[in-house]
């Protein structure tokens, strides 16, 4: 990327700057495959829309093989037709748990725990239509990995504040990120720039 150094001052300094309204809390652990569908449902949407989103997946289905196995069409319906690309993320977590029973021979991710951080991540990145934001979501809640979520959302963000060109593309800003910011740092940008995203989003819908 051009101008690098640049933009690697201005990540730093917006970091530090979002770091005035407090430290993030620590991440919670959460079972890589419940880290997956959370995550699915996590991108470009507030926490507390992801959160209505999973207690109607666990109120529906006993596990989340009964999940794997149900129709895309059912889940959607489930989830409610206007949550935004219903059908994309549907077919993310479908594809990604019968991708993961067909490799794994189980519904289970805990042969992972046991490989290299960087094997369980590319075993991640592999899955069917995995979003960058989604692998690096369950790297964090589900393997206590480091990583750096992006989605839409805070890439606007980042490139609104002069950190990123309009053409960087997601997996080019999580890329960016990982090498230009302290590896023990990590979660926190993350929580920053997502809790300045969707506190700005909300305040822009209350303002309406």
């Amino acid at each position: 990327m051009k101008n690098a150094a640049k933009y690697s001052d201005v990540i730093r300094g917006l970091f530090r700057w979002l770091l005035k309204e407090g430290k993030p809390q620590p991440a919670q652990k959460m079972d890589p495959l419940r880290a997956l569908v959370r995550g699915a449902m996590s991108y470009d949407v507030c926490d507390t829309r992801a959160d209505e989103a999973m207690r109607c997946i666990e109120r529906e289905f006993v596990n989340l093989n009964e999940l794997r196995v149900a129709t895309e069409l059912e889940v959607q319906e489930l989830l409610g037709v206007k949550y935004p690309e219903i059908e994309k993320r549907v077919g993310m977590i479908t594809g990604c748990l019968n991708a993961i029973f067909e490799r794994e021979h189980t519904l289970s991710l805990d042969r992972l725990k046991t490989v290299s951080k960087k094997d369980a991540r590319q075993f991640i990145r592999e899955l069917p239509m995995m979003h960058p934001f989604v692998e690096a979501y369950v790297m964090i809640y589900g393997f206590e990995g480091t990583a750096v979520p992006v989605d839409d959302e805070m890439l606007g963000y980042l490139r609104s504040e002069g950190a990123f060109e309009e053409k960087t593309t997601l997996e080019e800003a999580q890329r960016f990120i990982e090498q230009h910011v302290k590896i023990e740092e990590w979660y926190d940008f993350f929580m920053c720039i997502r809790r300045a995203v969707y506190c700005e989003v909300a305040r822009k819908k209350k303002a309406k």
